[in-house]
């Protein structure tokens, strides 16, 4: 015990002289708090190149929420929204026999989430559900420029609805051409091969106008009202899955064609960036120029706090989209989300006051200064595969730049 009381002084001052000696040490990183303010030198590095860069290999299978319509402005042209979805038996491992039922009616039944671009605007959407003509697999990955084919013959409901603030559901009466695509005796595989699919959509002959749907709501289903031909004459109900609980995805199709951004892979930012959803443009930035001369001037810098400030231009929508998230191409690692964003998970919202979206990015700007250089960041709506909201930030060049805000010491 004496030895190690002796001993132990030592190796902590060893420890001691080599953290200090030592530029690469990475001792005392984890203790700087990158949601505390702290008394340091002010810095703002300004992007050297900016980027809006189109989005469109999207991965939009099996998610929560959806959007379906039609939509077009003068930025960004046209986009339509389309929902391909399975029919499937509540119990995955069993089995249905309809054989033997009357069917009154089928209702399908969608939960709204948000309508865009007025929240509080009632359209008048017409609705068209069709057959596909083939089968929607379980086992396969949907992008967003995905398409399955439909069968012509096979509509079931083509008609205007109305949906407004005031109405959650929305409930599709559909023909009967559908009942004998219900009508089977098979297990719940076989149903689902069986009955192939739907596509769901929102047409031009209807408002114009963008609808999201809460998919992952028990609601949201494909009711069949029947009665059993030999045993009761009691009207029952069987909720079928569609949507929910099964194998679906969304296709963006989009119509650049007269527009600003004239569909280009990317467009340069130092003015203006875009930043669109459902497949449209996300942001491309790069700080290296600014890395590089900061790391020269202060190569021992501690970074206490960092924010990426992102200013809305003067000409956006006046419906912002909610958030804003960032991915690293820190280590050309492409699509790895930065820490800071995971670990606050309040970061990037609009801030309507100041009329930016921010975000902490301290541990980020640390490693970034660290690795002597910018490989990229690229920003993305958090929401933008179920909403239809878009706006523009400032780019570098402009005179509220889209920038990065840090304390540091050295």
């Amino acid at each position: 015990m004496k030895k190690l009381s002796v001993l132990l002084p030592v190796l902590m001052l060893l420890g001691c002289l080599y953290s200090c000696t030592n530029e690469e040490s990475e001792l005392g990183l984890n203790i700087v708090n990158g949601d505390t303010r702290y008394n340091g030198k002010h810095h703002t590095l300004t992007a050297d190149r900016a980027l809006s860069v189109r989005d469109d290999s999207l991965m939009t299978s099996n998610y929560s929420f959806c959007i379906i319509g039609n939509y077009q402005d003068a930025t960004f042209g046209s986009v339509q929204a389309t929902l391909f979805t399975q029919i499937a038996l509540p119990d995955n491992s069993g089995s249905i026999n309809f054989n033997e039922v009357l069917i009154d009616s089928v209702v399908l039944t969608l939960v709204k989430d948000k309508l865009y671009p007025d929240t509080n605007h009632t359209y008048n959407f017409h609705f068209e559900v069709m057959q596909l003509a083939e089968a929607l697999r379980s086992d396969s990955v949907y992008l967003s420029n995905s398409e399955l084919p439909v069968n012509t013959s096979a509509v079931f409901f083509n008609d205007n609805v109305s949906v407004g603030p005031d109405k959650d559901t929305i409930r599709l009466k559909l023909n009967s051409s559908i009942n004998p695509v219900l009508t089977q005796n098979a297990s719940a595989d076989e149903f689902t091969e069986n009955a192939k699919g739907l596509r769901i959509r929102l047409t031009d002959a209807g408002d114009e106008g963008m609808l999201s749907l809460n998919l992952s709501a028990t609601a949201t289903c494909l009711t069949v009202y029947y009665r059993n031909t030999t045993t009761d004459t009691v009207e029952s109900e069987y909720p079928f899955l569609a949507g929910t609980s099964t194998s679906h995805f969304t296709q963006f199709t989009h119509n650049y064609t007269g527009s600003v951004t004239a569909g280009a892979d990317s467009i340069d930012g130092s003015q203006t960036l875009y930043l669109e959803p459902l497949a449209g443009y996300n942001i491309r930035i790069y700080f290296d120029s600014a890395i590089r001369a900061f790391v020269a001037d202060h190569p021992y810098a501690v970074v206490h706090y960092a924010e990426l400030l992102m200013p809305v231009a003067a000409n956006a929508d006046a419906m912002k989209p909610g958030c804003i998230i960032a991915m690293s191409n820190y280590r050309a690692s492409v699509g790895t989300p930065i820490i800071d964003y995971i670990s606050s998970g309040v970061d990037g919202n609009y801030n309507s006051d100041s009329n930016y979206y921010r975000l902490r990015v301290t541990r980020y700007t640390q490693d970034l200064l660290r690795n002597g250089g910018d490989l990229g960041t690229t920003l993305l709506l958090d929401s933008r595969l179920s909403n239809a909201a878009r706006t523009f930030i400032n780019g570098p060049a402009t005179a509220n730049p889209i920038r990065i805000e840090l304390i540091y010491s050295e």
